[in-house]
């Protein structure tokens, strides 16, 4: 069977349960011949090697059980960096890309960043990736998804000595030093709503998406004790937030005597609550 004929042959399949499966397949097809696209295409008439043949379909019939096709190839692009992820970690997303850059221009020269959920630890390798001065503290409560931000951080040659990660419940960490920016993407869907979640997202770890029956209770503690207590005068804090809780998070971070500002994303959708701690 040569690559073409793969593709011809599967392609059906695998939009039964995507929207993008041409982008699928095509990743699928160059993560396991390691061809870059330009190879794919020329050597698209020849015959795939059977040991080749055999992993496209088993990953194939992952990818139609509905496993995140991140999970199956075993990694993402976040900021334009490579990030491993896998099962037990909540997958990098464009739109988180938000707290990365209002991080990276926020921070002050020699400025400490602390990173609430982290995860992959995509924020804040990429905020260090692009502030070389900068430090941090990445916090969560899952060892499995610090092990992908461990593995990711080295990869990206950010040293233990300017990221500091921590395996704790953020309701039982206190932060050691001020912040001048406080970033997180916290579980908010509310719980009610996750039997609603698609196929792939139910494959992601629930610790990391379930936010409470309203999807609040992360912005509370983020906002009265983190922002409230550990953000440094002048300095600021942004939080993701679903597309169906904005007001409700700006209102929480209000009666904490912040002025939020909600700022929306490439779909134009409000996905990040910004406040700033006026001295």
């Amino acid at each position: 069977m040569t690559y073409n004929e793969f593709k011809a042959q599967n392609l059906p399949k695998l939009e039964k349960v995507t929207d993008n499966a041409a982008f699928e397949m095509e990743t699928l097809l160059l993560h396991v011949s390691k061809f870059k696209k330009c190879e794919l295409l020329l050597n698209r008439g020849n015959t795939i090697p059977e040991e080749q043949l055999a992993k496209l379909n088993e990953l194939l019939d992952r990818r139609l059980s509905h496993e995140p096709l991140q999970y199956i190839i075993g990694e993402w692009e976040f900021f334009g960096l490579r990030m491993f992820c896998g099962k037990g970690c909540l997958i990098p997303r464009p739109e988180t890309e938000m707290l990365a850059e209002i991080a990276i221009k926020n921070l002050p020269r020699n400025g400490k960043l602390l990173d609430l959920c982290t995860g992959s630890g995509c924020i804040s390798i990429a905020v260090l990736n692009n502030r070389p001065d900068v430090t941090a503290v990445a916090v969560d409560i899952s060892s499995e998804a610090l092990e992908y931000a461990k593995k990711n951080a080295q990869y990206h040659g950010i040293s233990s000595k300017r990221l500091k990660f921590v395996n704790a419940d953020i309701y039982e960490y206190t932060p050691t030093d001020f912040a001048d920016v406080i970033v997180s993407n916290p579980p908010y869907i509310k719980s009610d709503d996750m039997l609603t979640l698609s196929p792939e997202v139910m494959h992601e770890p629930k610790i990391a998406l379930d936010g409470g029956h309203d999807g609040l209770d992360f912005y509370k503690l983020i906002s009265k004790y983190f922002a409230g207590k550990y953000l440094a005068d002048g300095g600021c804090c942004a939080v993701e937030i679903g597309y169906d809780i904005a007001e409700e998070v700006a209102a929480i971070f209000r009666a904490q005597k912040f002025t939020p500002m909600l700022m929306r994303d490439m779909y134009e959708v409000e996905r990040v609550c910004f406040s700033r701690k006026f001295i």
